[in-house]
């Protein structure tokens, strides 16, 4: 992303601009590299999913779920690198960027995953494989659990609470001041201080822009964050049990420098899915599909292939 953010700002620095500007700039340019058009279809209750989908015909349709408070544009480096090989599908969940932000729904991983199902009952000719980072691990965990898919990919996944991170130890009161009322570029570095290893490089008027759209949706996160986190930083549902019934072939990537969800679940995970292949990233944070997008696409190519 730094070369993207780099071409756009010297175009744009000749007639001045906003971050927004450059940021939208930089977005389209990384859909336009990927092949990647924006969608949208309705589910249940009128709710409205944004998308992005390629053109790409393929035997395996990767559907691409982001975490907590993200969007479908963090896995543009990803679908970049995949350089074309696979039909790839990238939504907004529920209650994040262009997708519909209901205020009054139940934003549980359960709920996240049936309003899931809907939105794949769409593509229900395709052979899904999910690739989930973070929270959206955490709904494609429990989607495979419940639902048919060819094949799962967790990066970073959250599910489990084996043991304390750096997150759980600053205590839930400090964790609210980190990820919640960001209004500030200050606070805003700090969340992406704690989300990479090597942190990207992101331009101050951009920084400026993303912490200005996160600080307009403060109240919103905090209304999902109470059906994802309890009051002791735990996983509201813990999905141990559930990883042991999955049966289908599985790869966890986790960074060893994931200060949000220790690199210890990672083992676990790989312990209770039988079926499962664990590939551990050294100085690599929560955010591996950015960090590093070769790797990262070379390890899915190599687990899709055999």
């Amino acid at each position: 992303m730094r070369q993207i953010f780099g071409m756009v700002i010297v175009a744009f620095l000749l007639v001045g601009c906003s971050g927004k500007m450059v940021y939208e700039s930089a977005v389209d340019l990384g859909r336009y590299q990927s092949d990647l058009t924006l969608k949208r279809t309705t589910i249940d209750n009128g709710l409205t999913v944004a998308y992005l989908e390629n053109g790409v015909k393929s035997s395996k349709t990767l559907v691409l779920l982001h975490g907590f408070s993200a969007n479908k544009d963090n896995w543009l480096k990803l679908a970049k690198e995949l350089n074309g090989k696979y039909h790839l599908i990238i939504p907004d969940l529920i209650g994040n960027a262009d997708s519909s932000k209901p205020t009054n729904i139940d934003y549980s991983v359960a709920n996240q995953t049936e309003l899931l199902q809907q939105f794949l009952v769409k593509f229900k000719d395709k052979n899904i494989v999910l690739v989930g980072n973070s929270m959206g691990g955490a709904i494609a965990l429990k989607y495979a659990s419940k639902y048919k898919i060819d094949s799962l990919i967790l990066l970073d996944s959250m599910g489990l609470q084996v043991e304390e991170s750096y997150v759980d130890k600053l205590g839930l009161d400090k964790a609210k001041k980190v990820y919640l009322n960001v209004c500030s570029t200050k606070k805003m570095k700090k969340i992406i201080d704690i989300a990479y290893e090597k942190s990207p490089y992101i331009p101050n008027i951009v920084l400026e822009y993303l912490t200005d759209v996160k600080c307009k949706e403060s109240n919103l996160d905090a209304y999902k964050y109470s059906f994802i986190i309890d009051n002791k930083l735990q996983v509201k549902e813990n999905l141990s049990h559930k990883s042991k019934s999955i049966k289908i072939p599985t790869l966890i990537i986790w960074g060893n420098k994931d200060k949000i969800i220790s690199v210890q679940n990672a083992y676990v995970l790989h312990k209770n899915i039988k079926n499962s292949k664990l590939i551990i990233f050294d100085n690599i944070g929560h955010m591996p599909m950015i960090e590093d997008a070769k790797l990262t696409a070379s390890s899915i190519e190599r687990f899709l292939e055999e």
